[in-house]
């Protein structure tokens, strides 16, 4: 009998081990191939998601349409608008085209003021090696959401935007860019922004000319200056701090005020602006209700007439608005029956009364831009845009109250028109003043209505500002009352 191979005991053992060297191959291969074509699913999915959150946000402003996901106005929002759903559909289609509905949601969310759109796919990716170990294809889920609105607000009473003009007539160079003239008292709750970069022996960014005005800010508030600072006599708490980062014009991409050219029929508060007067409308000794629309040649009030003026866009194209020392001018609801403005208060609720007052015009000839200005006796009482009021129409302009173009540009040989406001007489106004190529001029002598404080919920955004006289101004600050920088693109 002879003795054994010890090698035939060893027989079969490598078919064990091929099979399980196998088994981790295939989950190396399941990895390495179904893995990869996950992530690469998912970076399709992202992308198609992103392109088509976009595509929606860009339906949500619709010129002269709805600017809100959804119409329903909820916390949060409700479903969105059928169109915007079908941007996003459209654009899936062209960049993911095997998508399904089903495998889709479309959603207004939460925390955007409803000016926003949300895109989440959700996929199964395919599966090569991964069955043959057992393993299920994974699901791959993406979330798109893109921004188109007015939702960050800001923290300034006050933006002036000249950057400083040496070779510009006297007067017009931003040295200074904001003055403060006569003794007026002056307090901002918000922070002033000046980005005049003149120096302090050119005139400053900002400076005085009088003897006893004051300048006091809130708490947290602060007067910052590109350029230098000529205080003169003035007393500012805090003082000002130089050599500040110019602040960019914060509403530079607003679109355009709706400008129409047929003749307006019926009311309609709520709807584009049409011409409502075909020449300047003067007022004298009258009382007249006035709708929304294009009014050419601007509108003048004189003696003791009253405009009552129904929510929307009042167009001034060409001549101007002239409200004189006697006269009233005041915003009203659609259904107010007010025949003046004493009962202001209710005549003008929140979300229900608002007017945006919209200057353009021409540099020259009988077209030209005219000046916007308020009598220092006269009654001004204006609740700002409101597109609650105006079936959630034009909704970037909200808390708009006097828009002046941009165009036709300041330079060294045209200035445009001054808003000249007055805290005299009766006034209660509220909401953003901007005039990004025009200066504001706003003034007012014994304390305005009654001798006591002016206190006014403004904000200036303009290219030089002026406060003149002797009245005491207090402009409180209120994100939610002032017009919102808007934003636009993906921010998840």
């Amino acid at each position: 009998m002879t003795a054994s191979d010890p090698k035939q005991g060893a027989r079969g053992q490598i078919l064990p081990l091929f099979c399980f060297s196998l088994v981790v191959l295939l989950a190396i291969g399941a990895l390495l191939i179904d893995g990869a074509g996950t992530l690469v699913l998912r970076r399709k999915l992202q992308n198609a998601g992103d392109a088509a959150a976009l595509a929606g946000a860009n339906t949500l402003q619709v010129s002269g349409g709805l600017h809100v996901c959804s119409t329903v106005s909820n916390a949060p929002p409700g479903a969105p608008r059928q169109d915007i759903i079908d941007a996003v559909m459209a654009s899936l289609a062209v960049n993911m085209p095997s998508i399904t509905s089903s495998q889709v949601s479309i959603t207004c969310p939460d925390g955007q003021e409803n000016q926003a759109v949300r895109v989440d796919l959700n996929v199964r990716s395919t599966s090569y090696l991964s069955a043959t170990i057992g393993l299920s294809a994974a699901n791959v889920s993406t979330t798109s959401v893109a921004l188109n609105g007015q939702v960050t607000g800001s923290t300034y009473s006050v933006v002036v935007l000249d950057p400083t003009n040496s070779g510009w007539p006297n007067g017009r160079r931003g040295c200074p860019a904001f003055l403060i003239s006569g003794g007026p008292t002056l307090v901002f709750d918000g922070s002033v922004y000046v980005d005049s970069a003149c120096t302090a022996a050119n005139g400053g960014a900002m400076a005085a000319n009088g003897n006893s005005a004051t300048v006091t800010l809130g708490t947290g508030a602060l007067i910052k200056l590109v350029g230098g600072y000529a205080p003169g006599p003035l007393t500012i708490t805090p003082s000002p701090t130089t050599g500040a980062s110019v602040l960019d014009d914060p509403l530079i991409d607003l679109e355009s005020v709706p400008y129409g050219s047929t003749t307006c029929t019926g009311a309609g508060q709520s709807q584009p602006a049409c011409v409502r007067s075909a020449s300047r409308l003067v007022l004298n000794n009258t009382t007249m209700v006035l709708q929304p629309g294009v009014y050419i040649g601007g509108i003048q009030l004189r003696n003791s007439s009253i405009a009552l003026l129904r929510p929307g866009i009042y167009v001034f194209d060409g001549g101007g608005l002239d409200i004189g020392a006697q006269a009233s001018f005041c915003s009203i609801s659609a259904t107010s029956t007010a025949t003046d403005c004493s009962s202001f208060a209710t005549d003008c609720p929140d979300a229900t009364c608002g007017v945006l007052l919209y200057n353009r015009g021409t540099a020259s000839g009988s077209n030209a831009m005219g000046q916007v200005t308020v009598g220092a006796g006269a009654t001004l009482k204006l609740r700002a845009y409101d597109d609650r009021a105006n079936a959630n129409q034009y909704y970037e302009y909200r808390n708009l109250l006097i828009w002046q173009d941009k165009s036709p540009a300041a330079s060294s040989s045209y200035a445009q028109p001054i808003v000249q406001l007055s805290g005299g007489g009766s006034v209660e106004i509220s909401g953003t003043v901007y005039a990004p190529q025009g200066k504001v001029l706003m003034g007012g002598n014994s304390g305005g209505s009654g001798g006591g404080n002016v206190n006014l919920l403004l904000q200036f955004i303009c290219f030089d500002l002026e406060m003149s006289g002797n009245s005491a101004f207090h402009f409180f600050y209120s994100d939610t009352d002032f017009a919102k920088p808007r934003d636009y693109g993906l921010i998840q």
